[in-house]
């Protein structure tokens, strides 16, 4: 899946390769076929979903 074109910002984040083997290996365990950046967007939507906040504009 493409992130949403319209009303985004790119943000580069560095990662410790500990925390990629830990976001490839849930990667492998979802089953998908995500890129990291995919896999990153989804774990984040879904801890601003539970703390509350309004997500609604992410395209599924």
């Amino acid at each position: 899946m493409a992130p949403p074109k319209r009303d985004t910002t790119g943000v580069l984040v560095r990662l410790h390769a500990n925390t990629l083997n830990g976001l490839d290996d849930m990667i492998a365990k979802a089953g998908k076929d995500w890129s990291r950046p995919e896999m990153i967007r989804r774990i984040l939507k879904e801890r601003l979903t539970e703390e509350g906040y309004d997500v609604r504009e992410w395209v599924e």
